[in-house]
Order: structure tokens, then C-alpha cells, then sequence
């Protein structure tokens, strides 16, 4: 860490000598660099907290099995309810009778597919006659329009940043520069954040061909 930060004293000694940067800039660099670094250390803890919220019902659950003599039935109930939320962070999709089918699915299909690869498609998955069918409806397609559109719009923003940062190159600072770059680059990965949410034609044929397995095991 000292010769990291030797490496930078230096580079900014030699920046400030040069006329390349003024004083004013860095000071300026830091103001903004200072707050955001904090928030980036402070990441970890954010998310270790949002962590422990999210599976406080999960570790009262098992506390419960775990502290307490119950009945069979209430600890068959409880461990149903445990079954129940981490099947939903498993495959997306909340109620039991569409979560009984998407496990075996998924246990017949392990070396097609992941645990994951239904949540694209949790709002279109329905229950009809006993199977597990997609409906390609309106819904549909205005949902992944919606992913689509907000997609574009972090890609043309993280463009157009990259843009402004090279044909405006003179007219704007160092930091100004780095802030561009890095403003850019959130655009970017919420870009692909939301791409990723729109199913793939390749998926929805696999998912089809998943689906047709049920007519073609309850035929035979």
C-alpha cells in the first residue's frame, strides 16, 4: 500500500509540475473521490446488512426447528415454509403448486438448465390441466419492451458520456473526465443488468422444449 501511494504522490508531484493539473483540480478530485470511496468501503457492510434482513424470517424458521420440541406436524409446516423461500430465491416464483413442478423439472433437466433459469419467465409460467405451460402473451411482450427500452437507454447514456469525454477532451478537466468514465461505466453494467432480464429467443425454445416433456411423460 506505501508504494502504491508513493507511485501516486509521485505522478501527481510530477502532473502539478508539468502545468498538466493544477492544485485546484486535485483538491477538487478529492472533494468528489473522497465520498465515493467511502460509500465503495461501506459497500460490503451495506450488503452484509440488506443480507441479514433479507434471511431474518429464514433464521427464525430454522431457530424455531432448532430451540423448540414441536409437534410433527408444525415442524413439517415450518420446514415447508423454509422449502417455500428458498425455492422463491431459487427459481423466482412464489406459490408451491407452480415450485412443485419447477423442481422436477429441474431434477429431469439438471443438464440442460440451473436453478435460476425460470425467473426470466415467472410472470408467464401458468398451471393448466396439471402442467406447467408459457403464455407469450401481451404481458409479455410489453414487459421485455420495458426492459428493452430502459436497456437502450443506459447503453446510449454510457455512449454518449465516452462521446463527450473525447471530443470535448481539451475543454474538460482531468476529474471531469474520470467522473465521465465512471458514470459510464454504471450506465454499462445497468445496461446489461436489464438485458439480461429479457429471455433470449434460444431460451424460450428450450424452455418450450422443457415444457413438452410433461405431455410427453403423462402419455406414456
Amino acid at each position: 500500500m506505501d508504494k502504491i501511494l508513493d507511485i501516486v504522490n509521485g505522478w501527481l508531484t510530477a502532473a502539478v509540475s508539468s502545468g498538466a493539473l493544477q492544485v485546484k483540480q486535485i483538491l477538487l478530485f478529492i472533494f468528489i473521490a473522497g465520498p465515493l470511496a467511502l460509500v465503495i468501503w461501506k459497500i460490503r457492510g451495506i450488503i452484509g446488512f440488506v443480507n441479514e434482513v433479507r434471511n431474518s424470517k429464514l433464521n427464525e424458521l430454522q431457530r424455531l426447528l432448532d430451540s423448540h420440541e414441536l409437534p410433527d406436524e408444525v415442524n413439517v409446516c415450518i420446514k415447508n415454509d423454509i422449502k417455500r423461500i428458498i425455492g422463491y430465491r431459487i427459481t423466482g416464483i412464489s406459490d408451491v403448486a407452480r415450485q412443485r413442478i419447477i423442481w422436477r423439472l429441474l431434477e429431469s433437466n439438471s443438464h440442460l438448465i440451473s436453478g435460476d433459469f425460470f425467473k426470466k419467465f415467472r410472470s408467464f409460467l401458468l398451471i393448466k390441466d396439471k402442467v406447467l405451460i408459457f403464455e407469450k402473451g401481451a404481458s409479455y411482450w410489453f414487459e421485455n419492451s420495458v426492459y428493452g427500452w430502459f436497456s437502450f437507454q443506459f447503453l446510449l447514456s454510457a455512449v454518449l458520456l465516452i462521446v463527450l469525454s473525447i471530443y470535448r477532451h481539451e475543454q474538460i478537466p482531468v476529474w471531469g473526465h474520470l467522473v465521465l468514465y465512471l458514470v459510464a461505466a454504471m450506465m454499462f453494467l445497468f445496461f446489461i443488468a436489464f438485458a439480461n432480464l429479457i429471455p433470449r429467443p434460444k431460451e424460450c425454445k428450450l424452455l418450450n422444449d422443457i415444457l413438452q416433456t410433461q405431455s410427453d411423460n403423462s402419455s406414456e
